[in-house]
């Protein structure tokens, strides 16, 4: 990638400008994605990419090289290499998460907990005989886990809420062996497992604002983007719920106060706690 930023058309690439900084790719061990704001950039730092790769000894892999659009674009990417056309979609996996193309994650959510459920199927003999904490237990060991992997990323609607909540009341209703049929309140569900309310939800939270807290402490390229303010001006219409402001309603004050609050570790830590625990009185 060395080669593609000295390379003599990088003018062409369109890359994103966040605020004097030239976002043209992003890598992770041997993945690396590609950014442009326009199809004709995008077109020509592929070409730059592939073309230094193979003066390298790297080829491209067409059929592995995938484009996604986000909602801003006006047309959907058509490009070739070498005769070959690459696919084009609306969503696609990195790093275990599934990135949108509009940015929202309800589908991830989807997917991360159906995930949970099948691994909650396969281990249901594991527990038959033990008893309600050890099997408690086995659930937020092996099956929580799994539902909210990346959930740091998530910005979460009170939709998203809701299918969280009634998520780990399935799991809870599974390793009771309670049908739907039994008509039994989840609160009671909850006193008899001496759980908290919203145990798993308030747990996302807290990895949520620890992880704010760790990007407010650090220089990095993840503060600068949270920081920074794009060019240009927003759509008609309602906004997109920002991942900021999932900050701002859990703690009651702005990302720039709790910004602020999160260069005093124990301080903030405490802020977490009080913000995270309103439901979790009654969690061993």
């Amino acid at each position: 990638m060395r080669e593609v930023e000295q390379d003599p058309t990088k003018d062409l690439y369109n890359e994103p400008n966040i605020q004097g900084l030239k976002l043209r790719d992003l890598r992770y061990a041997d993945d690396t994605a590609l950014l442009s704001t326009t199809t004709e950039g995008l077109h020509q730092l592929i070409h730059s990419v592939k073309e230094h790769s193979e003066n390298k000894g790297l080829f491209l892999n067409i059929k592995k090289t995938k484009i996604v659009n986000t909602d801003r674009c006006k047309r959907t990417s058509d490009l070739t290499v070498d005769g070959e056309k690459v696919e084009c979609l609306v969503n696609f996996e990195y790093l275990g998460s599934k990135i949108e193309g509009n940015g929202k994650c309800s589908n991830e959510i989807k997917r991360r907990t159906a995930m949970a459920v099948g691994q909650l199927k396969k281990i249901e003999k594991i527990w038959k005989g033990q008893d309600k904490q050890t099997n408690l237990k086995t659930i937020r060991a092996c099956i929580f886990p799994t539902a909210i992997y990346g959930c740091e990323g998530w910005t979460l609607t009170t939709a998203d809420e809701k299918k969280i909540n009634a998520f780990e009341m399935k799991c809870y209703r599974r390793k009771l062996r309670i049908p739907w049929i039994a008509e039994r309140k989840n609160a009671e569900i909850l006193k008899e497992l001496k759980v908290g309310q919203d145990w798993l939800l308030n747990n996302i939270k807290a990895r949520k604002l620890s992880y704010f807290g760790h990007l407010k402490k650090h220089d990095s390229l993840e503060k600068h983007i949270l920081e920074t303010r794009l060019e240009g001006k927003r759509r008609k219409g309602r906004p997109t719920r920002r991942w900021t402001e999932d900050i701002k309603e859990w703690l009651q004050v702005s990302p720039t106060e709790a910004g602020r609050e999160a260069q005093k570790r124990e301080v903030f830590r405490r802020r977490v706690r009080e913000a995270t625990s309103t439901q979790t009185c009654q969690d061993e």
